[in-house]
């Protein structure tokens, strides 16, 4: 598995997440890691995903994706 080496972090953000790992009882490489993976997940969702997932506590809800067409391109050269 590929490294990654941070240099030229000031004390504060070390010590922030330091006390961040010890309170998600992570090491700070694995909590570096932890939010690394979460600031890339940018999957973005569409606004039946987020419907979905905002009713669960209240029993959820069966919304079925809206078919996308493709968009035609006109006047394009190629």
């Amino acid at each position: 598995m590929p490294s990654l080496l941070i240099r030229d972090i000031d004390e504060a953000t070390k010590r922030s997440l330091a006390v961040r790992a010890a309170q998600n009882g992570r090491s700070q490489q694995a909590e570096a890691r932890a939010i690394i993976e979460t600031a890339l997940d940018n999957q973005p969702k569409s606004w039946v995903q987020l419907l979905r997932e905002k009713s669960i506590p209240v029993g959820g809800i069966d919304l079925p994706e809206p078919q996308r067409h493709v968009p035609r391109l006109t006047g394009i050269q190629l």
